[in-house]
Order: structure tokens, then C-alpha cells, then sequence
């Protein structure tokens, strides 16, 4: 069947007028391999091989292989072709990404280039997006809306309405633009929403009307949150399928952390006390109103590990408890006597005031070792687990085929080599898992240079850092004309990097090379808009934090600089990690090489992955903190990164910065 992959890849890259890639067709026909035989695979495949091709032909592949010789019609819009249907589609593939936005780039473009060729040759499939319900219209809150005192409210409800009906499909993205606090309205969360059974208008859901279409699709597209929600709901929020292709692999084990959290906040029991008002007993409201203020007192301004258990936080959030409880059975009895929107609106406050009841139970598991609580700094409290391994190990690799993939999965070893193995730990993957490093189509030798200042400026921890990397980075982009992507590892540093660059770039006029440099931060504009004004106006430099590290594709020559201040070690007080690193030592591991290394190397992988994105970039990564030069460590980092062409001497790096 590998070969079936290969030859429908090469028609496919044929046809949509690409190149031929070695790494592509390899990594193509393993996943092909994989599928057939039904055991886990884990491809690192750098930027520039075409992962989605290489996936989407393996899977196209394989479901010609399963499908069977006929198979009743279905209509999509409807739902499934009958009750026993899903048994005949067991061999559904579903492909999770990262962000919402790749979904959007696999339905729309990738899978249906792959798919208008797979239907001339037999191997055609069927695709389907499924997001999380929030990403949906609300019919129930869309009737609400229609009994609003406001005529605005009356008028947008009617609009996006009127513009699912129109599209067949109540997603937000397909719909009327509207803001954030404006959708909140007009959609729930899982949490909120009481399921169409309970829902007057249910039948009609739209986010229905998608779980039907992913039910009759060969290939599901989800993000991975989505995907982490279902394993947790043990299997209860996707339709059956037999493999998973995981994308973006390198964040699995944080998103399934996230997934699995649960965060309490004052807020949060504030506007269950108001939502539950019309049915709960005064005293109720009183309680969470009492509750929500004593969380603020204890919580406002403090980042720390808490006891949940002791104290006058275990009495609070026992009060929140004993009180959202009397507000889900109010709610709950309101409903039965009630109908249409005032019944939903019930079964709303209900299923909120439960999911609080049964996250409060979470967090104040005090015999729970494997969690940890804390105060996050913003008035909530956080709980999360220490490891995934065990919820992966159980309710992920048992269940499905998984194709796991990225750019950057593998850390360096005690040895200094690359090894998927901390990846692998991680994720509690079994002994039978297969891995694969595909080798990247870029030059990286002759395309790049890694740049690190040494002895020029100070380490993080010395006097004088911060003015030191402000100096390196103006001096850079000096050389490079603007055509910089500026990574920090925080909002202050980049906030105060981006003033002082304005500062020197104002300084300057007439034929001074820094005139008119253009220094944008990424609270200024929309993530697009900062790759847009890099590619028209090219004398521009564009600073940001975490949410700029992945997911940024600079096109050419627009961004010919990225530049990384220090190296993205998790912080020594974030109470997780410091809970991950007493766990390390207490099994008598080295927390720092177990813990922060490999957290710190799949970060600056990711980071410096920003600069090569296709066989005609050049560029140098200046990664402003010495310690990559001189630490005796450095090489777990180094093992993570390309073979780029190393150079400590300024001189060099404006010499090849001019020749880009």
C-alpha cells in the first residue's frame, strides 16, 4: 500500500505543479505502512517537506484499501445513512491540527487537491470540520436574543441567522464578523450547553448538524484541543474512526495538560450567582456572592502553590460547591415546568452550575498526588495534572492507529544526538511505536547562519543584558534593512525592546541606514496584518512573545532576521514546573535535564523554525543570549536546531545579510 501513497503523491504534486520531494515520499509511504499494519508511528518532518500531502495521500491510500464494495448513500446534511451505518465507517480517519485556522487551510485547500486527484484513480474521500461548540451558532441563544429589549440585539441575532440558513453551516467563520463578546452571546460553551435532547430547538443545532457530517465523512479535521476533549470524554465527542494523524505533535502533551485543567475564579462563581438569580434560593446567590469575594481576597496577586484543603480557601470554595449545587437543582426543577427559551435558558444555568460543582471536586481532591493547585497571579486557581503519560497511555494509543507528526519532536540525549525518546515519555507511548526523522529538503548550511553574540554582551542573569540585546538587535536590523521577526520570552522585555529600537530609529534621518525603520509590536495588529506589513513595506520589524514562536510563515526575503533574546527555559517559580521538577528528583532524575531542557529545546526549535521556510530563503537566527555559546549544556539545544553555519562575528553576519 506504500507504493499506492507514493504514486497517488507524485500525481498529486503533478497536478497542483509542485516539486518532487525524497523526504515527502518517504514519510508518505511510512504513514501508509503504519495505517496498514495498525502500529503508532512518529514522523519528525522538517519545514519545507509538504507534511500534509505526505499525510492526506497515506490516508487516501488506505481508505481505498478499506472501503468496502458498496455502501448505502448518505446526505450530509442530514445525517447518517442509517442506524448501523457507523460500524461501516470504522475506517474514518481523523486529523487534528493545531489551530482552528489550519483546519480551515486542510478542508479548504490541502485535502481537496489531494482528493480531486484520488477520485481519478479510486482512492477518493469525503472530508468533514468539526470544532468545538462555541464555534457555532446557538439557535436557543439566537431565540433569546430575539426577545431582547435592545433592537441591536433583535437585528444580529436575525443577520447570522438568516446567514447560516443561507451557507448550510452556523460556523463562525463562515458567517456575519462579529467580536468576541458579541459571539460569547450568540454561542455556548460545551460546559453551558444542556445537549439537543434537552434543547427545544436541539434538532436544528447547527453544531449537530456538523457532529451528522463528521458521522458520514471519511476524513474528520478537528484541532487537537478538540481531540484532547474527546479522549477525556472517553470517546464520546467524535464519531468512531480507527487512526488519528496528529499534526503539530510537539504540543500534544501541553494541550492535553490544558485540557485536563480545571480553573476556578471569582468571576467565574459571579456569573453563576447572576445567571442564577430566577431560580436558586437567595441564599444560594449569597453563598457564591460571599464565595467569590473570599477567592478574590486570597487569590488577587499571588502566584504560588496553594492547599485547597486548608484554611480559609477550603472553606470558600466548600461554600461555592454546597451553592452551585442548589443553583443546578433550581435550575433543573425550573425547567420541567418551563418551555421554549425560558427552558433552555434553565437547562443553561444548570449545566454551568454542575461543571462548577464537579471542577471544585477536582480541585479539592486532596489525596490527589499527581496534581497540582495553584493561584495563577490573576485571581484564579489552577489545577492541573503533573504528567499525561497514564492519560494518554490509556485513552489514546489503545483506541486508534496514531500517525504522530512535526517539525520539531526530537531533544537531544546525554549524548548530544537527537532522540525522540523524551517525546515518546511524555505521552506514555507504547514499546511497539515506530519513529521516523525525514531530512529536511533546505540547504541550511549554505540558506542560513546561527548567530550568538559572544562576549559581546552580558548572560540574562549579568548587568546590562537588556541594553546589550537592544544594541545586537538595532544592529541587525540596521544590516538587514528592516526584514526582522523579533522573538522575546516575555511582554515587558518586548515592550521595552520595541521603545528603545523606536527611539534609535527616530534618531536617524537622511541617508542614515536606520531611517524610517518601522518597529511594530504584536499588540498593535493582527498576526496577518504584521505578516502583511513584512511583506509590502519590508522596512519593518516586528516584535512579539510566545504566540509569534509557531505558527508564522513569512514568505522569501520579506523576513531575512529572526531574533530570539534568551533562550525559552520555563520560568524557576511557575508552579507547575516546579512541581514537574520535584517529581523528577524525587524519582532521582536531574529536573533541569529532564524538565527545563527539553520544554526549552522544542521552543527555540520552534522559534528558530520561523526564518527557512522554503528552498529560496536566507537569513540568520541571532539568538541573543551566550549561554548557546558557552553553557556546558548547550549542545541538548544545538541538537534541536538545523545545521545552520554558526558564526560569533558581527561582521560576518552583516556580510551575508547583505547578500540576502
Amino acid at each position: 500500500m506504500a507504493d499506492d501513497a507514493v504514486a497517488l503523491l507524485a500525481a498529486v504534486v503533478s497536478n497542483t505543479g509542485g516539486e518532487n520531494r525524497e523526504g515527502q515520499a518517504i514519510m508518505a509511504g511510512a504513514v501508509a505502512d503504519a495505517l496498514e499494519r495498525g502500529t503508532p508511528l512518529v514522523v519528525e518532518a522538517p519545514t519545507g517537506v509538504g507534511k500534509s500531502y505526505a499525510v492526506a495521500t497515506a490516508v487516501a491510500a488506505w481508505l481505498a484499501h478499506q472501503r468496502p464494495d458498496t455502501a448505502p448513500e448518505s446526505d450530509p446534511d442530514t445525517g447518517p445513512r442509517d442506524d448501523d451505518d457507523d460500524g461501516a465507517r470504522s475506517a474514518r480517519v481523523v486529523i487534528t491540527t493545531a489551530t482552528r485556522a489550519l483546519q480551515d487551510q486542510l478542508v479548504d485547500a490541502d485535502l481537496p487537491a489531494v482528493a480531486a486527484v484520488a477520485d481519478t484513480t479510486g482512492a477518493g474521500f469525503t472530508t468533514a470540520v468539526l470544532k468545538g461548540r462555541s464555534n457555532y451558532l446557538c439557535l436557543a441563544r439566537v431565540a433569546e436574543a430575539g426577545g431582547a429589549l435592545l433592537d441591536e440585539d433583535r437585528d444580529l441575532a436575525e443577520r447570522l441567522a438568516t446567514d447560516a440558513r443561507t451557507a448550510n453551516d452556523g460556523e463562525r467563520s463562515r458567517l456575519t464578523t462579529v467580536d468576541d463578546p458579541t459571539w460569547r452571546t450568540m454561542s455556548v460553551t460545551a460546559e453551558e450547553c444542556p445537549g439537543a435532547h434537552n434543547c427545544s430547538v436541539g434538532s436544528d443545532c447547527w453544531a449537530e448538524v456538523a457532529r451528522r457530517r463528521a458521522a458520514t465523512a471519511d476524513v474528520v479535521v478537528v484541532n487537537t484541543a478538540l481531540y484532547a476533549t474527546h479522549l477525556l470524554a472517553d470517546g464520546a465527542v467524535l464519531p468512531d474512526h480507527a487512526a488519528v494523524v496528529i499534526d503539530e505533535a510537539h504540543a500534544l502533551a501541553d494541550i492535553l495538560t490544558q485540557q485536563a485543567s480545571v480553573t476556578i475564579s471569582a468571576g467565574r462563581l459571579t456569573a453563576l450567582e447572576r445567571a442564577g438569580r430566577l431560580w436558586a434560593r437567595p441564599e444560594a446567590a449569597t453563598r457564591l456572592a460571599g464565595a467569590a469575594a473570599g477567592l478574590r481576597d486570597i487569590l488577587s496577586d499571588t502566584e504560588a502553590e496553594v492547599d485547597p484543603t486548608a484554611g480559609d480557601l477550603a472553606v470558600h470554595l466548600a461554600d461555592a460547591s454546597a451553592a452551585a449545587s442548589d443553583v443546578a437543582r433550581a435550575a433543573t426543577e425550573a425547567a420541567d415546568g418551563a418551555e421554549g427559551a425560558d427552558r433552555d435558558a434553565a437547562l443553561v444555568v444548570a449545566a454551568t452550575a454542575s461543571r462548577l460543582v464537579g471542577d471544585l471536586a477536582v480541585v479539592t481532591a486532596g489525596d490527589d498526588l499527581d496534581r497540582v493547585v495553584w493561584s495563577d497571579g490573576d485571581g484564579r486557581l489552577a489545577c492541573a495534572p503533573l504528567s499525561v503519560a497514564d492519560l494518554a497511555a490509556l485513552r489514546l494509543w489503545p483506541f486508534a492507529t496514531v500517525v504522530a507528526t512535526s517539525a520539531t519532536l526530537r531533544t537531544a540525549t546525554a549524548s548530544g544526538s537527537p532522540g525522540f525518546g523524551t517525546w515518546l515519555s511524555a505521552l506514555g507511548a507504547p514499546a511497539n511505536t515506530g519513529t521516523l526523522a525525514v531530512d529536511s529538503p533546505f540547504d541550511h548550511r549554505n540558506q542560513g547562519m546561527l548567530y550568538v553574540p559572544r562576549g559581546r554582551i552580558p548572560s540574562p542573569r549579568e548587568d546590562g543584558w537588556a541594553d546589550g540585546v537592544v544594541d545586537e538587535l538595532w544592529t541587525l536590523v540596521v544590516a538587514a534593512g528592516g526584514r526582522t521577526l523579533a522573538l522575546f520570552t516575555s511582554r515587558r522585555a518586548t515592550e521595552r525592546a520595541a521603545a528603545a529600537l523606536r527611539e534609535k530609529a527616530s534618531a536617524c534621518a537622511g541617508d542614515d541606514p536606520g531611517a524610517g525603520l518601522e518597529v511594530l509590536t504584536q499588540w498593535e495588529a493582527s498576526r496577518q496584518e504584521l505578516v502583511d506589513a513584512l511583506v509590502h513595506r519590508r522596512r519593518v520589524v516586528v516584535c512579539g512573545t510566545r504566540s509569534l514562536w509557531t505558527g508564522v510563515d513569512i514568505p522569501g526575503s520579506a523576513c531575512v532576521v529572526v531574533a530570539i533574546d534568551r533562550l525559552p527555559f520555563p520560568r524557576p517559580d511557575e508552579p507547575l514546573v516546579a512541581a514537574r521538577r520535584r517529581a523528577a528528583e524525587t524519582r532521582g532524575d536531574n529536573s533541569f535535564l529532564t524538565v527545563d531542557l527539553p520544554d526549552a529545546a522544542t521552543q527555540l526549535a520552534q522559534g528558530v523554525g520561523r526564518l527557512i521556510r522554503s528552498s529560496a530563503d536566507r537569513g540568520v537566527v541571532a539568538v541573543l543570549d551566550t549561554r548557546l555559546a558557552t553553557a556546558r549544556w548547550r549542545h541538548h539545544l544545538l541538537g534541536a536546531l538545523p545545521p545552520f553555519r554558526r558564526s560569533v562575528d558581527p561582521d560576518e553576519v552583516a556580510a551575508f545579510l547583505s547578500n540576502t
